[in-house]
């Protein structure tokens, strides 16, 4: 009879067992996949005037443009900086910043807490979350079109991407408040 062994003390000498590393293993790649492809939807749909988001370390809102910083110092803005809408938290420390794009739709992106190791790291991000709209057939014309978020990082139990209605509110790159409500009306 073919048995397999294990060596008991080889086995002793691992920190971590081995099927916890193997999941944790597979969690880090595909998050390091999520926030790859995230930093090339931005590039694409935002991109910046010099650099790439994929080497960003930091956003800050400076006056009414976003700053992106990289490890060696240098900063650019947005290629396009009419894009940049609203953001929200603290300007030098923004939670999450608001683009529209040619078509007037919103796009959310939610940055990650820094890790604090005292090295200057890549910033992640937690959710892009994408406007959607839902209209109604014209015999129901008094009601408003539906505001839909469409989750791209952050999936359900499946890993789909999430959708979710709810009603936001910004600060405006001019200082004033910039709500989102679940309903708007079409022009």
């Amino acid at each position: 009879m073919n048995m397999l062994t294990f060596d008991k003390t080889e086995i002793q000498k691992q920190n971590k067992p081995f099927i916890a590393e193997a999941v944790f293993a597979v969690e880090t790649s595909q998050a390091m996949e999520k926030q790859v492809k995230a930093k090339q939807l931005l590039d694409r749909l935002f991109p910046l005037e010099n650099g790439s988001h994929k080497d960003v370390t930091a956003y800050v809102i400076d006056y009414r443009h976003v700053m992106a910083y990289f490890k060696d110092g240098r900063h650019s803005g947005l290629k396009h900086p009419k894009h940049f809408v609203a953001f929200t938290g603290e300007k030098e420390d923004p939670e999450s910043i608001l683009f529209r794009d040619g078509t007037g739709s919103h796009v959310e992106v939610t940055l990650g807490c820094h890790k604090g190791t005292g090295c200057v790291e890549l910033i992640d991000i937690e959710d892009i979350q994408l406007e959607t709209c839902t209209t109604f057939p014209q015999e129901m014309a008094g009601m408003s079109a539906m505001r839909h978020w469409i989750s791209l990082v952050k999936g359900d139990e499946k890993g789909k991407p999430r959708a979710c209605t709810e009603e936001k509110e910004y600060t405006a790159k001019n200082g004033d408040d910039y709500p989102l409500g679940c309903c708007y009306t079409m022009s």
